[in-house]
């Protein structure tokens, strides 16, 4: 090793708040590969691999799922497409969710039995229907 700092799997899960068993997953998925290992057999990673590790951990906090993250950290489409993505996925679910919270208001407000909260939900959602 040239004198760069190498952090085992511990030093990362401790930086990092994620656990040894979720680093390592990500160790042996080919998404954080370890960049050596010590005498003893211990994987280690370089800066490289700790700002790597620190992208993926972000990326699985906004909800980014893993075959996405895994094309991003292997060049294979831009950070920012991916992230476009799954924000219009949001702003969907969002738009989704706030239908079902006026639809559920309405229905709480009225006191709607059973019948008008369908009329509500066919109203509101008609290609929900089937």
């Amino acid at each position: 090793m040239s004198g760069e700092t190498r952090h085992t799997i511990g030093d990362l899960a401790r930086r990092t708040g994620l656990s040894v068993k979720t680093i390592r997953y990500y160790a042996d998925s080919g998404i954080v590969p370890p960049t050596g290992r010590s005498p003893a057999g211990y994987r280690l990673f370089d800066a490289e691999a700790v700002a790597r590790l620190e992208l993926v951990r972000t990326l699985r906090d906004l909800g980014v799922d893993l075959a996405a993250i895994r094309r991003v950290v292997n060049h294979e489409v831009p950070l920012h497409d991916v992230t476009a993505a799954h924000a219009e996925a949001l702003a969907v679910q969002i738009r989704v969710l706030r239908l079902r919270q006026a639809v559920l208001t309405v229905a709480a407000r009225r006191g709607s039995g059973p019948a008008e909260v369908d009329e509500l939900v066919w109203t509101a959602c008609p290609r929900t229907r089937v």
